[in-house]
């Protein structure tokens, strides 16, 4: 196992000079287990410290409720999306060895590589040892919501926008961002997990069946809703305005549901059919199986009002 690190030391660098006596901590769920080991380092300083126990879902949800009683804010294990006074992001870097990619054998000899924050600061050395193997390997930057060269979210893909590449590679853990690139790229996708030395080719076919199912589903379904999320990162509510607007225009009536956190439990309370998510893509893709209703992404339910063909699927995006 690679190690993974987060430089908390870097922290305390820049926390110098600062007038700060109380720190808040922010990790996703996946690390709230570091949360006693993170504040004892920083109360262990002097530091007064309160941790966030909302949940963290990316970058883009900060929790402001809490950056209002600390006089800084540690976002951890994300790169910025936001430049605020009072926030510090602290990324989390998985650690491992390009050496790994020895016996990565793509047929397409012109790869564009990506990876999640993880393991995108590693890209670059990535690259030069493939070139060394005789690939010729784009390694762009997306817009501003991504800091790094090759970096994609579930919400972002833009460093394959107008890509050359005849494949791509991905590098990292899980399918969700190997499935999101191949369905905005229309290339063919490849992921190597140098955890676990893992390699693939990236099938969608499972996946465009489950969502044509929602759809389907959604078609049948006399009432909906429009899911607006008050997080700072995620809140797209023109875009869900614009939704009804259409909706109405052919015919069909939504309702709006501007709320924090998405879950069953908060679904439970509505009585609608359906429900377009504006808020994080990753809800409707990842968490499909945790309701008993369909979860449309905004282009989904286009397909629906019939603005959208099936054949032109694409993946939801935050820019």
């Amino acid at each position: 196992m690679r190690k993974r690190k987060m430089n908390l030391e870097e922290v305390l660098e820049k926390l110098k000079g600062k007038n700060v006596k109380r720190i808040g901590i922010q990790l996703p769920d996946g690390l709230k287990y570091k949360s006693e080991q993170i504040a004892e380092f920083f109360e262990s300083k002097g530091y007064e410290v309160i941790i966030s126990g909302s949940h963290c879902y990316g970058a883009c949800d900060l929790d402001l409720d809490l950056l209002k009683e600390v006089d800084v804010l540690l976002h951890l294990a994300h790169t910025s999306i936001f430049e605020l006074e009072n926030v510090i992001y602290v990324p989390y870097y998985v650690d491992y060895d390009v050496e790994d990619f020895e016996d990565v054998e793509i047929e397409e000899k012109k790869i564009a590589l990506i990876a999640s924050a993880q393991y995108a600061w590693k890209l670059p050395e990535v690259k030069e040892f493939l070139e060394s193997k005789g690939y010729e390997v784009e390694l762009k930057t997306g817009s501003k919501r991504v800091k790094m060269p090759g970096q994609v979210l579930g919400c972002n893909y833009t460093v394959l926008r107008n890509s050359k590449a005849e494949a791509v590679l991905f590098v990292g853990d899980g399918l969700f961002h190997p499935i999101g690139a191949k369905i905005y790229s229309k290339k063919k996708v490849y992921r190597f997990c140098p955890l676990d030395k893992e390699f693939e080719e990236v099938k969608v076919d499972d996946f465009l069946k489950r969502r044509y199912l929602s759809i389907s589903k959604a078609l049948n379904a006399e009432k909906g809703a429009i899911i607006v999320s008050k997080k700072i990162g995620q809140k797209r509510l023109g875009l869900a305005l614009s939704l009804k607007r259409k909706a109405k225009e052919r015919g069909r009536s939504v309702e709006i549901i501007y709320l924090d956190d998405l879950s069953p439990q908060v679904l439970e309370n509505f009585l609608y059919g359906y429900y377009v998510n504006t808020a994080c893509p990753r809800i409707s893709y990842d968490d499909i199986d945790l309701y008993s209703v369909p979860i449309l992404t905004p282009q989904e339910f286009e397909i629906t009002l019939g603005l959208r063909d099936w054949e032109n699927y694409e993946v939801d995006e935050i820019l």
